[in-house]
């Protein structure tokens, strides 16, 4: 059943409510706003929680503002960036919600290849600006995922391979603490909170503004090629993604073919594998690389072809819109063929027509990076499995669940850790997972420097007292 709980009444005196808002540059919404309804909603459906106040953010002043607030009355706190959690965690039941959603700006500085972006910027609008100077930031690899949630949980995505994670393009992050001081963290200023950002998710401020490396990008040989879905198929497309040169990225997508104009009719509902490749560089040299993964078997459809990079986007179009959703998702280091049986043997029972198996081939640019640079420690992993199961209205939630779960129970044994940004609401054992023993002690440690008393816990939550 869906996560359904009425909030609390809140224990607040209305007129240091009325004064909160008073002294916001953005909006204060209460249960009685005609946009309460909507402001309330997180991305996964599967969660339907009722805030008690939600602070539209103007700025970093608002933010710190709502920070004290929430501090001062021992409020539940939840912070909303592009709302993609998939726990849920962008709302919270009879607490404070900041929403950062109003706060989009970005300057690029193209000489020096840099940007300053707040938030509420998605990373499609991110991508679409950035292109305008042949540039882009690796990051996630769906268009309405925002800046914030992303950035913090490590950024997987479709330049991975190439340019490393979303974090090792991050210079800077201007943060509001606990204690609502604004902070800037980098290399050089509070070093330890900047080491703990990159990868430690939300449990240390509210991020306000971040500085990226930005990288050539302009025009990419990109797009997808659409097999059935076959061991064969998976096991050449794991081989050649292994191996790849650094330039492409792909991931591997087991659904049933949507009716899209692409598909023959006689294929829809069918399982395919499609595979969504990325290859940047020389256009020329960059075809010939992604040319074996057009050449597996007979394809149903092939998308392929010069394009510029927001351009990806499109491949994932369909997750973009809210729906209850299920997720389980480990780290693997070899993709055998029990697993990739069990991929297409569950994916032909999967409930139709909402769900899929997500693989990523990892390595290059992320593997390069010592595992101890930055709190997210999986570098040395070779793909990443993730289940979903999704829904398009809430009788369809617990069918896709429980087939998720039972998928999930067969890869389980071979997954090694977790990514932050892929956990649903599985306990702090698996948020211990997402990290090496010595990052999550670290995480701790800083996070009893900035965060003692756990005020940012509706995140996949590093406590104080472990």
């Amino acid at each position: 059943m869906l996560l359904d709980t009425p909030h609390d009444g809140l224990a607040v005196g209305q007129r240091a409510i009325s004064d909160l808002e008073a002294h916001l540059l953005g909006e204060l919404i209460r249960p009685a706003h005609d946009d309460y309804d909507t402001a309330r909603q997180v991305y996964n459906r599967a969660f339907d929680r009722h805030p008690a106040l939600i602070v539209r953010a103007a700025d970093a002043a608002d933010v710190i503002r709502a920070v004290s607030f929430a501090r001062e009355y021992a409020l539940p706190l939840a912070v909303r960036s592009g709302g993609h959690s998939m726990a849920g965690h962008g709302s919270v039941d009879g607490g404070l919600v900041i929403d950062l959603g109003s706060m989009r700006g970005l300057s690029i500085d193209a000489a020096r290849r840099v940007a300053w972006a707040q938030p509420g910027l998605t990373w499609g609008e991110y991508a679409t600006q950035a292109q305008a100077y042949g540039l882009a930031t690796s990051a996630g690899d769906t268009s309405s995922v925002g800046l914030g949630g992303l950035t913090l949980g490590g950024g997987i995505g479709w330049m991975v391979r190439k340019d490393g994670l979303t974090i090792d393009n991050l210079l800077s992050v201007e943060l509001v603490t606990a204690d609502g001081r604004l902070l800037r963290a980098s290399a050089d200023e509070h070093a330890d909170l900047f080491w703990a950002l990159r990868g430690g998710g939300g449990n240390f401020g509210v991020a306000t503004a971040f500085q990226y490396r930005m990288r050539p990008a302009g025009t990419i040989f990109g797009g997808a090629v659409v097999y059935p879905a076959t061991r064969e198929v998976l096991r050449g497309w794991a081989d050649y993604a292994q191996q790849a040169p650094d330039e492409l990225t792909s991931i591997a997508f087991v659904m049933p073919a949507p009716p899209a104009p692409f598909i023959p009719a006689d294929q829809v509902g069918k399982l395919v594998a499609i595979i969504g490749l990325c290859a940047v560089g020389d256009l020329a040299a960059a075809e010939r690389t992604a040319a074996p993964l057009r050449q597996l078997g007979t394809p149903v459809a092939d998308l392929c072809g010069p394009m510029p990079y927001p351009a990806m986007f499109a491949l994932t179009e369909e997750a973009t819109h809210p729906q209850p959703h299920a997720i389980r998702s480990g780290y693997l280091q070899s993709l055998d063929d029990d697993v990739l049986e069990a991929v297409v043997e569950h994916g032909n029972q999967m409930p139709f027509p909402f769900g899929l198996i997500q693989l990523r081939a990892l390595g290059g640019a992320m593997a390069r990076v010592p595992s101890d640079a930055t709190a997210f420690a999986h570098r040395d992993k070779s793909f990443l499995a993730a289940v979903i199961g999704g829904a398009a209205e809430p009788a369809q939630y617990e069918p896709q669940r429980q087939w998720t779960e039972r998928l999930w129970g067969v890869l389980r044994p071979q997954a090694q850790g977790a990514y932050m940004n892929f956990l649903e609401d599985e306990g702090a054992e698996r948020v211990r997972e997402a990290y090496s023993p010595a990052s999550y002690a670290r995480l701790v440690a800083t996070k009893r420097r900035y965060d003692p008393a756990n005020l940012f816990r509706q995140n996949q939550n590093i406590r104080p007292e472990d």
